[in-house]
């Protein structure tokens, strides 16, 4: 199990839990999320923060944190976002597709 504390949240990633399904947990203050992530056929992880119940502002914040732990994770990942104009690089995301990709 590897964790890591970023911008306020501490993220862990426990990977293969069930078959292709990893557990990514984020918590902050009384908040504490499963977002969803599993291996895609392409072969990357995809990880879906984006329909987590959340209001706005946490939800920003938790971008912030999942960009800066999603590198960590030892796989080509993708991060899957709401529509919206992102803080970091001003991209315009597009909802369903990735606004980061990397390893």
């Amino acid at each position: 199990m590897k964790h890591a504390v970023h911008n306020g949240w501490r993220i862990k990633f426990n990977r293969n839990i069930h078959m292709y399904c990893h557990r990514l947990t984020a918590t902050k203050h009384n908040h504490e999320l499963e977002v969803p992530c599993e291996d895609t056929p392409a072969g990357y992880i995809g990880i879906w923060p984006y329909d987590l119940d959340l209001p706005e502002s946490t939800y920003d914040d938790l971008l912030v944190a999942s960009r800066l732990r999603a590198p960590t994770i030892g796989s080509d990942y993708r991060l899957y976002t709401r529509e919206m104009t992102l803080k970091l690089g001003n991209k315009v995301n597009i909802p369903g597709r990735p606004t980061m990709c990397g390893r």
